[in-house]
């Protein structure tokens, strides 16, 4: 018989907007239990430990400046944070061609670099006049609905084939898939939710600026502590009823009865489980239609940041490469030495069919290439193909196909009777980043509080 338990709240999904609505809901003295699929907390943030005891992120990592909701939770957590190293060159490999470079833009052509920045400006004025509450009520809502990524890109008349390839990338990187099928409405509402898609893209100043002593993780498990026993993991949850006053959830081993829940997990997730009443119509048409795409984050570990020494940041790119983009990743300490590398869209999908071996030669070959032949021989590789998780299914967050943010976003945090929303792409502000997930946990509590 499964067990039975009876509480305020149950929250779908520990990742930081389950267990940030579980906590606050604690806060105000509501019993919450907490069910996860997965065998860990933290949900796309993933610290592990390497054979030495150095914490590595294997997930979502990095905090930019305004991200005052993650601020808060370290101070409350009582964790530091410190800045991604940038010092020292960055690298662009142009077909046989290596470019050193500083700042956000390498220096290729002075047209193509006057034509990326007047690109970038016209995307932030024109998310400008989307509001972050509301996306589909802008002015030209249906019209930037309409279009693809890929259909403005390809207007975007940014000149020489590296400028494109540059920019696409970059964009890949936030919208890992297919941009024929990511709406460009979606993309300016990720803009205006960010301030800028500078801050997006930057290092210093921007979404990569500040990492977390002991890993973004450390943070997940603390809160999972404080909750005790209320945390369940290995607990997939495959159905949701509704009642007039109290809704029951329920996993192979739990029979979960509570005045609320809280679904907390990936929208595509969602359609794994069996609601009673059914999901309407067009909220099922929201969650096929508001997918994630392929990426790949490998770590690659070194004995010391040697690349800096030799007067290196560790930011490369190479577009189409098995190790398109790298970050410094390297703990405060300063050892062993860390490179994050990246992989998007289909040249993440292309990768991962390689055999593993392949898969490792081709990654340090494109290093080594990069960096000097220290590069080809790491201590440690590890690698996450988020896109082949079962609990995820692509990373950095769900995007809408073209025509859905117009005809479905209002859905997006619209309480279903007793059911509520939370996750990253609820979110507003910071949409996409781990800020918006603890933001969408404490909006989704402040719902529930509100209507006792």
């Amino acid at each position: 018989m499964p067990q039975r338990i009876d509480v305020d709240a149950c929250v779908v999904g520990a990742g930081y907007a389950g267990l940030t609505a579980a906590r606050r809901l604690g806060d105000h003295g509501k019993s919450v239990v907490v069910v996860e699929a997965r065998d860990r907390v933290g949900g796309r943030i993933w610290t592990q430990k390497l054979s030495d005891g150095t914490p590595i992120d294997r997930g979502g990592a990095w905090l930019a400046p305004k991200h005052d909701a993650m601020f808060g939770l370290t101070r409350e957590l009582g964790v530091s944070t410190y800045k991604t190293w940038v010092d020292g060159a960055h690298l662009l490999v142009d077909g046989d061609r290596t470019r050193r470079y500083t700042g956000l833009i390498p220096k290729i052509s002075p047209l193509a670099i006057a034509t990326i920045a007047r690109a970038q400006l016209k995307i932030d004025r024109m998310a400008k006049h989307v509001p972050v509450e509301a996306p589909w009520s802008a002015k030209r809502a249906e019209e930037w609905d309409a279009h693809s990524i890929a259909w403005w890109l390809e207007r975007s008349g940014i000149r020489s084939d590296i400028g494109r390839d540059l920019f696409e990338m970059a964009v890949q990187g936030l919208f890992p898939g297919d941009l024929d099928d990511v709406s460009f409405l979606n993309m300016l509402f990720l803009v205006a939710a960010h301030g800028s898609l500078g801050a997006l893209f930057s290092i210093k100043g921007g979404a990569q600026e500040n990492l977390v002593d002991g890993g973004a993780g450390s943070m997940a498990l603390r809160m999972a502590d404080g909750l005790g026993d209320a945390v369940h993991l290995n607990a997939p949850v495959r159905s949701i009823t509704q009642h007039s006053d109290h809704v029951e959830v329920g996993t192979a081993d739990l029979a979960i009865s509570a005045r609320f829940a809280v679904v907390a997990v990936p929208p595509a997730l969602a359609l794994d489980i069996t609601f009673d009443p059914p999901l309407p119509d067009d909220r099922l048409t929201l969650y096929r239609n508001y997918v994630a795409g392929p990426e790949s984050k490998t770590l690659v570990v070194y004995d010391e940041p040697f690349w800096r020494a030799d007067g290196f940041s560790g930011q490369t790119s190479q577009p189409g490469s098995a190790s398109e983009v790298t970050i410094d990743a390297s703990p405060s300490s300063g050892a062993p030495g860390v490179l994050a590398s990246f992989t998007f869209g289909p040249t993440a999908q292309r990768v991962q069919d390689l055999d593993p071996a392949d898969r490792r030669r081709a990654v340090l070959d494109a290093l080594t290439a990069r960096l000097g032949k220290r590069a080809a021989s790491p201590e440690e590789f590890v690698e996450t193909a988020w896109f082949e998780e079962e609990w995820t299914r692509g990373c950095s967050m769900a995007h809408f196909r073209p025509g859905m943010l117009t005809r479905y976003g209002t859905l997006l945090r619209e309480p279903f009777g007793r059911v509520h929303w939370a996750g990253t792409e609820t979110a507003t502000t910071s949409y996409g980043a781990m800020d918006g997930a603890v933001r969408s946990g404490e909006r989704t509590a402040t719902e529930i509080l509100g209507r006792e």
